[in-house]
């Protein structure tokens, strides 16, 4: 398959999203998923001493009040979150899929919700049928953004990767429902993208087998996916 660098190719991802927008949706996402000028790039945030990584775990800390390892977890949760959403968009809806990797993708984190924007430093988008696309998916937003990312929290925080990667699993899941897709499209993505995330979220209930962490805060309900839930 071949990577096609055009907003083009971008647009029925971005006329989806911005559908969700004026549904009055609040999204972690760049408008038109244009990084700008200073932001962290994937590969920044992973590399060693993890500067831009730690500032974003402390202002998490600063801001839920939390202890280290549980900041790392909820900021990966929304980065989590937003780097996945225009692939999942892609793949279940155009079968054209935004390549998330280290070097093309971009956080700035923001004081107020959603707490940070994800952007593209590069357009490109790879079509193709749902294997061909689940081993895209799986080399470029798990394998090369998220794989070097989760490693760096551990070595910050020692956040558990199996909590992190659930994240990922609940990221690649729960969009369907906004999306007014079944169970078994979000069980497609996952078993086409295999890795970390197989058998990390229970379908079609849409539970998490790991937590993200958000209950241990005083006063903080479950989340709708929790596995404490019963």
């Amino acid at each position: 398959m071949e990577a096609t660098s055009s907003g083009v190719a971008l647009e029925p991802v971005l006329e989806v999203l911005r559908g969700a927008e004026e549904a009055g949706i609040t999204l972690g996402l760049a408008p038109g998923l244009r990084a700008g000028d200073g932001w962290s790039s994937g590969a920044e945030l992973a590399r060693s001493p993890h500067d831009a990584l730690g500032a974003m775990v402390e202002q998490a800390a600063a801001r839920w009040s939390a202890p280290p390892h549980v900041a790392a977890a909820l900021w990966w949760k929304g980065f989590a979150y937003w780097t996945a959403l225009p692939v999942v968009v892609g793949w279940a809806l155009h079968g054209r899929v935004p390549l998330m990797t280290a070097e093309s993708t971009a956080v700035l984190p923001l004081a107020d919700e959603p707490f940070m924007l994800v952007g593209l430093n590069e357009a490109r988008v790879v079509s193709g049928g749902p294997d061909e696309l689940g081993t895209v998916v799986r080399d470029t937003l798990i394998d090369d953004l998220h794989a070097p990312v989760i490693e760096a929290l551990h070595a910050l925080t020692r956040t558990g990767r199996r909590g992190l990667w659930g994240s990922v699993a609940e990221a690649l899941t729960e969009p369907f429902d906004m999306l007014g897709m079944g169970a078994d499209a979000a069980a497609g993505l996952v078993k086409a993208v295999g890795g970390p995330v197989a058998g990390l979220m229970e379908l079609p209930s849409l539970r998490r087998r790991t937590c993200c962490l958000w209950v241990t805060l005083p006063g903080a309900d479950a989340c709708p996916t929790c596995c404490v839930n019963e």
